[in-house]
């Protein structure tokens, strides 16, 4: 069948746009094609048995004790094993409300690889609204990886936050790849038009996406930096299993 590699070749296209300069469309575009790749986890079962079987993809997630410690405040945290590339940070690593002047204590932390030709390589996002001390600090560091199948890893957690919610009380909530896609695509106009409204703007998981946004990793919006980390896992997998090449053409 042709769709999986139109659809490969779509995913990468507008990936290999977006981590190079945060294009504003192309990230529209990428949550939408991404929202396809979700779709597509049925199918893919039956079209490549080996591709939903393998245990081909990683996820990550926070130490008992760093979770525990956290408790009570704002945080988010969002592992990416294997990290995330990206050509567009001009130098920027983590920001978000936590870190501004006058906010008061903070912990934050972020894995860090530089390279000479402007690219960096970024594999967690931390920040907690209190003051850690050691072994917390280092704690941090200590993420628990699992190996998973296709379908596991979209409904594994790709960001854990902890907000303040319209009724004032802190809210605590771990959203896996799959609901973060659809989340940005469909409320942040990749899919559906924001501006008109409709049945599924009002979804449990909106108001922690959006508050999300105020956060930023390599200088962007860290919902779509987690996307670019989704995509770069596909396109990492899906040709060795799907029968393509790195082109996203059909191999012998």
């Amino acid at each position: 069948m042709k769709t999986i590699p139109i659809q490969l070749e779509r995913l990468r296209r507008h990936y290999d746009v977006a981590v190079r300069n945060y294009d504003q469309i192309a990230l529209l575009d990428l949550s939408h094609t991404l929202r396809i790749w979700v779709e597509l986890k049925a199918a893919l079962v039956s079209i490549s048995p080996k591709f939903s079987n393998a245990l081909s993809f990683k996820t990550a997630i926070p130490a008992k004790k760093v979770l525990k410690a956290a408790r009570g405040h704002r945080f988010v945290f969002s592992y990416m094993p294997g990290g995330v590339i990206t050509y567009a940070s001009q130098g920027h690593l983590s920001s978000g409300p936590e870190m501004e002047s006058n906010s008061g204590d903070f912990t934050t932390g972020i894995a860090v690889r530089m390279s000479g030709d402007s690219k960096i390589e970024l594999g967690k996002y931390c920040v907690i609204s209190t003051s850690f001390e050691q072994p917390l600090i280092k704690a941090l560091e200590a993420e628990a990886v699992s190996r998973c199948t296709y379908v596991q890893w979209l409904a594994s957690e790709a960001v854990r936050v902890a907000f303040i919610d319209q009724s004032g009380e802190l809210k605590s909530v771990a959203i896996s790849r799959e609901m973060i896609v659809k989340r940005v695509a469909n409320t942040l106009d990749g899919s559906h038009p924001s501006a008109a409204g409709g049945v599924d703007t009002d979804n449990q998981f909106d108001a922690p996406v959006h508050h999300l946004l105020q956060y930023k990793m390599g200088g962007l919006s860290l919902p779509y930096f987690i996307l670019m980390k989704i995509a770069q896992d596909i396109l990492d997998v899906a040709p060795r299993f799907l029968g393509l090449n790195d082109s996203g053409e059909k191999t012998q």
